[in-house]
């Protein structure tokens, strides 16, 4: 996992661009298959509601952090 273990590529060749794109889906899928369910459901809504529900969940918690 990146997060953990920094990936770098010091040649790009070594894939072809075909195999490029199967590898980093692969990472994609299990990067996405370890989200929480509440997260994936805000990835699954349209760009404007997604900008509306984490605009309104940051005023919740910047008012949560003044109290």
């Amino acid at each position: 996992m990146a997060r953990i273990h920094w990936v770098a590529v010091e040649d790009l060749d070594v894939f072809t661009p075909a195999e490029w794109r199967t590898e980093l889906r692969a990472a994609y899928d299990i990067t996405l298959a370890k989200l929480p369910k509440k997260v994936l459901a805000t990835l699954a809504l349209p760009a404007t509601q997604q900008r509306r529900l984490i605009a309104e969940r940051r005023r919740k918690l910047a008012a949560a952090a003044k109290k």
